[in-house]
């Protein structure tokens, strides 16, 4: 079984990839509205870790207090081990273009969803879920934020006349 401080400390470790991807990958594609949006966003996932932590903590000293059921292992397995939830592993020098990075970004937000997503039906307390909501929400505007950048960036195709 999974506690609920095990999944909060995959869940701060999911933010701390992003926040430290986010801000590696700053200056890598060479478009400034790229490098501010993931500034941003890297500030965003800094709070989110913040607020896990606090919410840790919180368990921490209250266990009494249900917070969430616990979770069979091999059921989170399932959920979440077919998920990329690290940028780790991407090589930027190997990204050919600020679509392809954007791209990663967005696949990782979404697994980052799918996760949150799934926390959020084994949580009770009611505070605890409408933050996570907000979280989750916040993750959303992320994907919107990149895929209006990758829209705005992509060149048109050419007229044929």
């Amino acid at each position: 079984m999974f506690s609920i401080i095990e999944i909060i400390e995959i869940a701060v470790q999911i933010e701390k990839n992003g926040e430290k991807v986010y801000r590696e990958a700053i200056g890598q594609s060479k478009n400034p509205e790229l490098d501010h949006l993931l500034l941003q966003i890297a500030d965003e996932e800094l709070e989110h870790t913040d607020w896990f932590l606090a919410l840790k903590d919180e368990i921490e000293k209250s266990q009494d207090r249900p917070q969430v059921k616990e979770m069979d292992s091999a059921l989170v397995e399932d959920l979440i081990g077919k998920q990329a939830f690290s940028l780790a592993d991407v090589n930027f020098s190997r990204v050919k273009n600020s679509k392809s990075l954007i791209d990663i970004f967005i696949e990782f937000e979404n697994d980052t969803i799918l996760f949150y997503e799934m926390l959020k039906t084994f949580l009770v307390d009611e505070k605890t879920i409408e933050h996570l909501e907000k979280i989750i929400r916040e993750e959303g505007s992320h994907i919107e934020k990149f895929e209006n950048l990758r829209s705005r960036n992509s060149t048109p195709p050419e007229k044929t006349v």
